[in-house]
């Protein structure tokens, strides 16, 4: 099965293999586009459409892994001005809202270049910072938005750009 064949069909809601397998393909498709960019070393090799899913599975797992501040210490961070953005090209507006608080916290935009991001991070004042980014962290945390839904349905909706992955991901 080809990485776009299982959205042909319309599977019971209560078939455990196929939400396994549509979950399988989020996450293979961001290892073939991790690959494809050098893990973030080679940006430039995504066209805009992958550039999107890339930042929003950045986004989630430096979260995941440690919370807002992890995301703008790492070099994730240099897609930081592209939050907004990049949620709410996939409709995740909740998500979107949150990065927007999140980005507020620091009054000011962040250097997309890691370094000078982190000196100017190292320099503020985190008493404030840390309280709005652990509220963001907490309102990330509810899952509101099934970011793995949306991330499917804009590959989907812009399938021509990630076709070329067809025959590599999603086979069993």
């Amino acid at each position: 099965m080809g990485l776009f064949d299982f959205f042909k069909k319309k599977p019971d809601e209560t078939d455990n293999h196929v939400i396994h397998d549509e979950n399988n393909f989020v996450v293979d498709m961001y290892g073939l586009i991790c690959e494809k960019c050098k893990y973030g070393d080679a940006m430039e090799n995504l066209n805009a459409f992958e550039r999107v899913f890339y930042v929003t599975q950045e986004l989630e797992a430096e979260v995941n892994n440690g919370g807002f501040s992890q995301f703008f210490y790492n070099s994730s961070g240099d897609f930081s001005n592209e939050l907004v953005h990049v949620f709410t090209e996939i409709g995740a507006y909740k998500t979107a809202e949150i990065c927007k608080k999140a980005l507020s916290a620091f009054g000011r935009e962040l250097p997309a270049d890691r370094t000078e991001r982190e000196n100017i991070l190292d320099e503020m004042d985190w008493d404030g910072i840390n309280d709005i980014l652990s509220q963001c962290d907490d309102a990330f945390y509810n899952y509101e938005e099934d970011l793995n839904a949306l991330n499917r349905a804009y590959i989907m909706q812009h399938r021509e750009f990630f076709d070329r992955y067809s025959k590599t991901v999603g086979r069993n």
